[in-house]
């Protein structure tokens, strides 16, 4: 049996452990939604695990549903993903970087007053998210994406993904749980759809798929 605190290769990532930090988001970003010199320590405190998730990481700004979680998708955001990635490196870990859209679950005071709440189906997240103070609040009712509109929300992943790599991150990690976009399109409760995006399984799953190839290739 291999030890856990043997060294381990993961895909093309050579990992000092197989001690893997699971993604948790600590609302610390900037006012930008840039990451800040204490989420720069965070995560350098906890590169002696074999591989880090980080929180997680908005594509867009119409991917932010939660008070000040940070992006990926600005010049400033991916100047301090960079330092996350240089001090993780430095004590000898691996970093990859979660991608969460969020979807319908967001409230309008969390996010920039030009980004729009959409989800595969104008149907409202029916649980309440906490504003600014902190307080839970009722969540925004999202605006239901157009056929057309649904490979830009792709290639605002893939950006992303493009932008972590330019930032030295390691990988992605397509953050596909928890009640957002990619599992609205996975929930037949949540994807209400006429197109091919929804009714069976497999249609159902064609925004991850599709989702997943694009990075995969963009990476």
């Amino acid at each position: 049996m291999a030890d856990l605190f043997s060294p381990v290769r993961l895909g093309a990532l050579d990992l000092a452990n197989r001690v893997v930090m699971a993604p948790m988001t600590r609302d610390r970003a900037g006012p930008d939604d840039a990451p800040t010199d204490l989420m720069v320590e965070y995560y350098r405190q906890r590169a002696s695990a074999g591989l880090i998730v980080t929180e997680g990481t908005q594509p867009s700004p119409h991917g932010k549903g939660y008070w000040r979680t940070p992006g990926i998708h600005s010049p400033e955001q991916v100047a301090g993903w960079r330092k996350v990635a240089d001090a993780v490196h430095a004590e000898g870990g691996r970093i990859v970087v979660q991608l969460m859209h969020v979807g319908r679950a967001a409230v309008r005071a969390n996010k920039a007053a030009d980004a729009q709440t959409v989800a595969p189906s104008a149907i409202a997240c029916p649980d309440p998210i906490a504003g600014p103070d902190g307080v839970p609040v009722a969540t925004e009712m999202p605006r239901a994406l157009a056929a057309h509109e649904i490979p830009g929300v792709i290639a605002e992943y893939v950006a992303a993904a493009r932008n972590a790599r330019a930032a030295g991150i390691d990988g992605v990690e397509l953050h596909s749980a928890s009640g957002y976009l990619p599992i609205q399109f996975l929930s037949s409760n949540s994807n209400k759809r006429p197109d091919a995006y929804a009714g069976s399984a497999e249609n159902r799953a064609r925004f991850v798929t599709e989702s997943i190839e694009q990075i995969k290739t963009a990476c």
